[in-house]
């Protein structure tokens, strides 16, 4: 949920920088810069709608299950698969 709420932010920050800057004549650099911003605002959709949709089973299902065993079978099974969209951050040592 708090990665969901962060992605709409995100989504909503982008947004808000688009319509602060003006219009103006388009040159082959800016529309190829409105072709990449087009195609990372649909990646970016489609990732928040890939999520609801997660957890709008994941809801119907707990709001389904009427024992622990049924509630328990909810949750996701990735046991073998990792969900990595950045690369980690080094860990530094305090002294």
């Amino acid at each position: 949920m708090i990665k969901l709420a962060k992605t709409v932010l995100g989504v909503a920050l982008l947004s808000g920088v688009v319509l602060a800057n003006p219009v103006k004549s388009v040159t082959k650099h800016e529309a190829k810069a409105q072709e990449r911003f087009e195609h990372v605002k649909a990646r970016i959709l489609h990732m928040i709608n890939r999520e609801m949709d997660f957890l709008q089973r994941h809801k119907a299902c707990v709001e389904k299950a009427q024992n622990w065993k049924e509630l328990r079978s909810c949750r996701p099974h990735r046991f073998g698969t990792v969900k990595v969209w950045h690369k980690p951050m080094k860990k530094t040592e305090k002294k």
